[in-house]
């Protein structure tokens, strides 16, 4: 067992387990993050990303639903946290469960596509230094109205506008703490248009990405001056 996780909020203390990351590292098997605001068809594209690269999907909100179903302490902790929103999941238990499934995972798929990760700066940082480096971050954009438009639909009168409206800013706010550091890494692609349209320059993105990856030894590597940051695919 290693070190104990900080203590958040309430959140009594837990041991850590040791993962030996090997698998995934030695393998170098593409890393991508893809995060977006709500509506903005990021559950769309990363089921036509992981079938036709063959990458594995993580849906981190899935893997925190699973635990919680799980009568241990680990699956205690998420369950309330997921059921009282004052109280916070820590972030080295997420990386513990996105680990866990990228070994499960690691012999049959050409790659990992994280999905809505990371949610903030630490999230990120403990992934890069405790599993590997990223090829790259696709951040999927829409203009405000279409997104409120889809969430709408998709609730089916669940939620209003104000309502998807605050979500939205807030997971934007949560995107540009979580991704600061890692500008030259970062994709933004506009998900206004036809899906099949939106996949294909989301897939042009990570193959030049691939094509020409390098990896990362430290987290200060990323820090680039903006006129070095990529454009490949900006607002295209």
């Amino acid at each position: 067992m290693g070190g104990s996780l900080s203590c958040i909020d309430d959140v009594p203390p837990m041991q850590r387990l040791r993962y030996d990351m090997t698998p995934i590292k030695s393998k170098s098997l593409p890393i991508i993050w893809l995060v977006g605001p709500p509506g903005c068809g990021r559950n769309t594209q990363a089921k036509l990303l992981s079938e036709n690269l063959e990458f594995s999907h993580i849906k981190v909100a899935d893997l925190l639903r699973d635990e919680a179903d799980k009568d241990t302490d680990r699956g205690r902790l998420i369950n309330e946290a997921l059921h009282h929103r004052a109280k916070k999941i820590p972030d080295s238990i997420v990386i513990d469960l996105i680990k866990e499934e990228m070994l499960r995972k690691s012999q049959n798929c050409k790659g990992f596509l994280i999905n809505n990760f990371p949610k903030n700066s630490k999230q990120a940082a403990i992934f890069i230094k405790e599993i590997d480096d990223i090829d790259a971050i696709i951040y999927l954009l829409c203009d405000v109205p279409v997104m409120v438009k889809r969430k709408l639909i998709q609730s089916e009168g669940r939620l209003d506008d104000e309502m998807i409206k605050k979500a939205i800013a807030s997971y934007m706010k949560e995107i540009k703490e979580g991704t600061s550091k890692y500008g030259s890494k970062l994709e933004k692609i506009r998900g206004n248009e036809d899906p099949n349209e939106v996949y294909t320059k989301i897939e042009a993105a990570i193959s030049v990405r691939i094509s020409t990856r390098s990896k990362i030894t430290a987290e200060s590597d990323y820090a680039q001056s903006q006129e070095n940051e990529s454009t490949i695919s900006s607002f295209n």
